[in-house]
């Protein structure tokens, strides 16, 4: 899993978004607002890391979480990613 290189990810007014860039500024319109632990996934996806490396990434910042439910959350945001080309497999 790589993340294409054309969003990158900010921190603005103490909001994390990611801004398409290059191609990818005509295919979303705007920028994307990342949750706590959407910002944990997008930062695991950067250090190369594979879905177990990022579940245990996410066990690191929610602990007081079920990893069954954070396997659900990371699946759900990885399949949007990828309906919207920013993850390829």
């Amino acid at each position: 899993m790589k993340l294409s290189e054309n969003f990158v990810l900010k921190n603005i007014a103490g909001e994390t978004v990611v801004m398409p860039v290059g191609e990818a500024v005509g295919k979303i319109n705007g920028m994307i607002k990342l949750n706590p632990s959407a910002k944990v996934i997008w930062e695991s996806l950067e250090a190369n890391k594979d879905v177990d490396g990022i579940l245990e990434d996410m066990k690191k910042n929610f602990a007081e979480v079920d990893d069954e439910i954070l396997k659900e959350d990371i699946n759900y945001f990885l399949n949007k990613l990828r309906k919207y080309e920013i993850l390829i497999d």
